[in-house]
C-alpha cells in the first residue's frame, strides 16, 4: 500500500514540529485558509524553490536508489482527458527508466517518485513540509491519520489527465511553471453523489472527464514558490509550461475525512441492494453513524477472520 498511516503519537510530534517558531517553508493566507480549506482550493506560497534536495541531479541520483516499484515513468504529453490509472502502461512507447533519467529532456519524459519520504535524505524535508502542514490544518481538520508524498519530474509540455484522489492535497510547484485546473467535488453536474459513493469505495472506474466541465475549472498558474491546495476528491488536470518542471505533492487523510469515505462506503453498499441513501455531507450526524457502523464491521470481520477453529 502506497503511503502511511500516522499514529496519534506521531501525529502529536508533528504538530509540535510544526508550531516551532522558526523559518517555515510554507506560508498559508490566514484568510483563505479559514474560508476555503477543504471547500475551494487556495494558492499558498512556500521555500521549497531553493532546497538542494529537489535539484534534477539529486533526484535522479534518488530515483536509481529507490526501489524500482516507487517509480513510474511515461512520455509526457498525453491528452488531458486519457485514462488516468492506465497512463504509464499506454504512454510509455519503448522508453525504460534508465533512459528517462538519461536523457530526459530528450525523451520528453515524465517520471513520478512515490513516497520519496521513504529515503533516509528526503525523510527530513519532506515530514517538515507534513508537519507545517499538519500545525495549519489542525485548528479546522485535526488529527492527521494516513499521508502519501509524490514528487513528480516533467519535461515540457506534459500533461496529468483529469482525475480525482481519495484524500486532500497540497502541491508545491518547486521549479518551472504548470497550469492547475481543479473541479468542485460538490458539483453534482462533475460528479454524482452515486459516483462519489463509488470511488471512495473503489468500485469500477473513476469518473472521467466531460468537455461541458471545461467552462467549470478553477485555474492555478504557478511558478516556483507557489502551490495550491486541493480539497477532498477534488477532480484536478495539470499542464506543464515550457521548461522542465519539478513538483511536490503532500496527499493526507484526517479523521474528518475518513468519516466521510466510511460513509460514503456505507452508502455504496446501501446502492448495491437497490437503496437511495442521503448523501454524505448533507446530515453530519447521520455520517458519524455510517462511518461507525462500517468500523464496527471491519473490526468484526477481523475477529473472525482471525478467530481459531473451534474443536471438533
Amino acid at each position: 500500500m502506497l503511503g502511511r498511516f500516522i499514529s496519534p503519537g506521531h501525529y502529536a510530534e508533528l504538530l509540535g514540529s510544526g508550531r516551532q517558531s522558526g523559518s517555515r517553508m510554507l506560508e498559508c493566507d490566514p484568510g483563505l485558509l479559514a474560508g476555503r480549506y477543504n471547500r475551494q482550493p487556495f494558492p499558498f506560497t512556500h521555500r521549497l524553490a531553493g532546497n538542494t534536495d529537489f535539484a534534477l541531479p539529486r533526484l535522479f541520483e534518488l530515483c536509481r536508489r529507490m526501489d524500482p516499484r516507487q517509480i513510474q515513468y511515461r512520455i509526457g504529453e498525453i491528452p488531458g482527458d486519457a485514462h488516468f490509472d492506465s497512463t504509464f502502461e499506454r504512454y510509455r512507447e519503448g522508453l525504460s527508466l534508465a533512459d528517462a533519467l538519461d536523457r530526459f529532456e530528450e525523451r520528453r519524459a515524465y517520471v513520478v517518485i512515490y513516497n520519496p519520504e521513504l529515503d533516509p535524505e528526503y525523510q527530513t524535508v519532506i515530514e517538515g513540509v507534513l508537519a507545517e502542514i499538519a500545525a495549519y490544518t489542525e485548528p479546522f481538520d485535526p488529527v492527521m491519520t494516513w499521508y502519501s508524498t509524490y514528487i513528480f519530474l516533467s519535461t515540457r509540455d506534459a500533461v496529468t489527465p483529469y482525475h480525482m484522489d481519495r484524500e486532500m492535497n497540497f502541491l508545491f510547484q518547486v521549479r518551472g511553471t504548470k497550469r492547475v485546473q481543479l473541479w468542485d467535488p460538490a458539483d453534482q453536474d462533475v460528479m454524482t453523489d452515486q459516483q462519489k459513493d463509488l470511488l471512495l469505495s473503489h468500485v469500477g472506474e473513476r469518473p472521467t472527464f466531460k468537455e461541458s466541465f471545461e467552462a467549470k475549472a478553477q485555474t492555478f498558474d504557478l511558478q516556483a514558490g507557489m502551490g495550491v491546495h486541493h480539497p477532498f476528491i477534488a477532480p484536478h488536470r495539470v499542464y506543464t509550461g515550457s521548461e522542465v518542471s519539478v513538483t511536490l505533492a503532500v496527499t493526507y487523510r484526517t479523521h474528518g475525512s475518513d468519516i466521510w469515505t466510511d460513509a460514503h462506503k456505507f452508502n455504496a453498499k446501501l446502492r448495491g441492494i437497490g437503496w437511495r441513501p442521503r448523501p454524505v455531507g448533507s446530515n453530519p450526524t447521520l455520517d458519524r453513524w455510517k462511518s461507525a457502523t462500517m468500523g464496527l464491521t471491519r473490526r468484526a470481520r477481523s475477529v473472525l477472520w482471525s478467530a481459531p477453529p473451534e474443536p471438533t
